[in-house]
C-alpha cells in the first residue's frame, strides 16, 4: 500500500476543509492519480483539486507541482463525462421511483443517487446502476415485472431493463447474509423497518429530482451490511467508503437520538457486523480524518489496516484483484470453484461467522443461476 499512501493523504485533504496542504502534493503524478481514482471510482472527489477550484492549493501554488495543461485536459474530460452520467442517473432514478409508485409500489432508492445527494457536489459522485427497493415482496413484484420482461432474478432482486442507458435492479429485499440463520433474522428486521423507508422523500437542491431514500438510522446499518456482503464476495472500493463517510456526517448533522448509537451497536452485534464496523471506523478516522463525534463504535486498528489493504489491492468491487491468477490456468468449473473458495478462506480469521458459509451460499447461487428458481 505504500506506493498509494500519498493518494490517501490527498483524499483526506479533499474531504476535510480544515486540512493543510499535505507535503505529498510536491511529488504527485497527476496522471497516475487519475488511474488510482478510476480504479477506486472516486474521480469526482479529486476533480476540484486538480482543476484548480480548491483555493488552498492555488494559494500555495501546488507546492511547485501544478498540473500541466495536458493533465488538466485529461481531468476536464473525465469531469465532463462524469457530470453527464450523473445527470442521466438522476433523471432515470426519479423516473423509476415515480413509475413504480404510479403502478402501486411504494419504493426507496438504495445507495446510488440517494448517496450522491449527500456529497458537496452531487454531480461528482460516479453513478452505478439503480437499485430500487419496492414494497410487496418477491411474488407480487415478479408477477408485475414479468408482464414487461422475462429477466433473471435471485433472492434479492430482479433485473428490469426499463432504460437503455442504465441498469435497474428491483429489490424484494435490500440485502442478505451468508449464514442462513442470520439471513432469516435480517429479513425479519427488514420487514419491521420497511414502512419508514418508503416514506422518506428527498429532493435535490435545485428541485429537479425527487425520490425516496432510507432513513439515516437504517441506512447506516444497511450500507455497512451491503459493503460487508460485497467485501466477502469479492471486494469493495473507496467509492463505497466515501459514501459511508458522507452518510455518517449527514447522520450526525441531522441529529442523532440519545439512544441511537446503542441501538445500532446492538443490531450490529446481533448480525455479527461489529468487527467490520470497527474496521470501518478506523478507516473513517485514521485514513479519511473523520472526527470522533461522527463515529458510533471504537476503531479497530488491526481490522482497519487489513480492510484498507484489501481495498487498495482489489479496487472497486474487487475488479482489479490480482491474487487469483490461477483462475487463468483452467476452464474447469469445479477447479475454478475451489480456487475461489480457497482464496475467500483468508477471511475466516477475521469474520468466521459469515466466511464459513461462503461455500454453501456460492453453491446455492450457482444452482440458482442455472435454474432461476429460489430454493
Amino acid at each position: 500500500m505504500d506506493n498509494i499512501t500519498p493518494y490517501f493523504e490527498l483524499l483526506r485533504f479533499c474531504l476535510n476543509e480544515d486540512c493543510t496542504v499535505p507535503e505529498c502534493v510536491k511529488d504527485i503524478n497527476w496522471h497516475d492519480l487519475l488511474i488510482f481514482a478510476t480504479k477506486q471510482s472516486i474521480v469526482g472527489i479529486y476533480v476540484p483539486l486538480v482543476l484548480m477550484e480548491d483555493k488552498r492549493l492555488t494559494i500555495d501554488k501546488y507546492l511547485g507541482n501544478k498540473p500541466s495543461d495536458e493533465d488538466v485536459m485529461e481531468w476536464v474530460f473525465e469531469a465532463h463525462r462524469l457530470r453527464q452520467q450523473s445527470k442521466t442517473a438522476f433523471e432515470r432514478t426519479t423516473k423509476a421511483s415515480e413509475w413504480f409508485l404510479e403502478n402501486g409500489f411504494r419504493n426507496c432508492i438504495l445507495k446510488g443517487q440517494g448517496n450522491a445527494l449527500m456529497y458537496p457536489d452531487p454531480m461528482l459522485r460516479i453513478p452505478g446502476d439503480i437499485d430500487i427497493w419496492c414494497e410487496g415482496g418477491k411474488e407480487k413484484i415478479l408477477a408485475f415485472t414479468t408482464q414487461y420482461y422475462q429477466m433473471p432474478y435471485n433472492w434479492l432482486h430482479v433485473d428490469f431493463p426499463m432504460f437503455r442507458d442504465i441498469d435497474v435492479e428491483v429489490h424484494f429485499r435490500p440485502s442478505s447474509m451468508k449464514s442462513p440463520i442470520s439471513n432469516k433474522k435480517l429479513w425479519k428486521y427488514f420487514d419491521k423497518i420497511a414502512d419508514n423507508q418508503f416514506n422518506n422523500p428527498v429532493t435535490s437542491a435545485d428541485g429537479k429530482y425527487k425520490f425516496f431514500v432510507p432513513t439515516n438510522e437504517f441506512n447506516v446499518f444497511y450500507q455497512l451490511d451491503h459493503m460487508f456482503r460485497h467485501f466477502i464476495n469479492g471486494g469493495i472500493g473507496m467509492r463505497q467508503i466515501i459514501d459511508y463517510y458522507y452518510l455518517l456526517r449527514k447522520r450526525y448533522n441531522d441529529g442523532i437520538a440519545p439512544e441511537a448509537n446503542q441501538e445500532l451497536l446492538a443490531t450490529l452485534k446481533k448480525f455479527h457486523l461489529l468487527k467490520f464496523a470497527q474496521a470501518m471506523m478506523y478507516i473513517m478516522k485514521n485514513i479519511l480524518g473523520l472526527e470522533d463525534k461522527y463515529l458510533y463504535a471504537e476503531p479497530n486498528e488491526e481490522e482497519g489496516k487489513f480492510l484498507i489493504e484489501e481495498i487498495s489491492i482489489g479496487g472497486n468491487f474487487g475488479k482489479y484483484e490480482t491474487r487469483l491468477k490461477k483462475l487463468n490456468t483452467t476452464n474447469n468449473l469445479i477447479k475454478r470453484f475451489f480456487i475461489k473458495e480457497k482464496f475467500k478462506m483468508r477471511l475466516l480469521k477475521h469474520y468466521p461467522h459469515e466466511a464459513i458459509w461462503l461455500p454453501y451460499r456460492d453453491v446455492k447461487k450457482f444452482i440458482l443461476r442455472r435454474t432461476n428458481d429460489d430454493h
